[in-house]
């Protein structure tokens, strides 16, 4: 489900907070691994033929790249879904977005009812222990900064090409020092797993969703896409 439906939900943003943020929890394998690399970690799962384990990532990157500049704002931000949409992101190879989680933990969800029956998930949830790294599935920019009742903090990301938006909610908290218009690169921690928002407090998760958009600066809308059609190696 896409938590941001209109432009003036856009005033609920929330800054990047200026304090640290808490550090993953200490008896958590996957918090001393992004404690040891930094910036960057470069997950185990790509899409083609991934392993279970987490890789060195290269050096932390001290300072934002400069973003490359978005779609003129010209297209549909609503374009229809083609079977190539899953081959061109496949071909980007996004990692699991959530360090430590492997592809075969990934379970698809995107079908289910929520609310009561009264609206379809449309992406995919992402259990992991709180405070886990959540990491850029792909290169790209931070689009924005986004707060709400549903989705709690979240953040929109486009991808390489700007036709695509990733959505990563219910953190817990964003990364330090990030700020809207900074480009993204695959494997960049950008936030913590949390349960803000609708989620339950006793199941921490990432709600990661994907939408097609000829025109990413309109961030809240698009068409829906199924991210475990992406991530599904056939």
């Amino acid at each position: 489900m896409i938590y941001a439906t209109k432009p003036a939900e856009k005033r609920l943003n929330v800054a990047p907070l200026p304090a640290a943020v808490a550090s993953p929890a200490t008896d958590s394998s996957k918090a001393s691994v992004s404690q040891r690399q930094g910036d960057s970690i470069v997950t185990a799962g790509a899409v083609e033929g991934g392993t279970d384990t987490i890789a060195a990532s290269p050096p932390a990157v001290t300072a934002p790249n400069a973003a490359p500049a978005l779609s003129g704002g010209t297209g549909s931000a609503f374009p229809p879904l083609l079977p190539a949409d899953i081959t061109t992101l496949k071909a980007e190879g996004p990692i699991v977005p959530v360090a430590g989680v492997a592809l075969k933990d990934l379970r698809d969800s995107f079908t289910e009812a929520r609310g009561g029956g009264t609206r379809t998930h449309e992406a995919i949830d992402i259990m992991a222990a709180r405070n886990t790294p959540v990491l850029s599935a792909l290169s790209g920019v931070l689009l924005k900064f986004h707060n709400s009742v549903a989705g709690g903090l979240t953040i929109y990301a486009s991808d390489p090409s700007n036709r695509y938006v990733l959505m990563y909610g219910h953190l817990d908290s964003y990364r330090p020092g990030l700020k809207e218009g900074d480009a993204l690169q695959r494997g960049q921690i950008i936030g913590f797993v949390g349960s803000t928002g609708d989620a339950s407090p006793n199941a921490p998760h990432l709600h990661l969703a994907i939408t097609r958009n000829d025109n990413v600066k309109e961030w809240w809308k698009g068409t829906p896409l199924n991210p475990f059609l992406v991530y599904r190696s056939k």
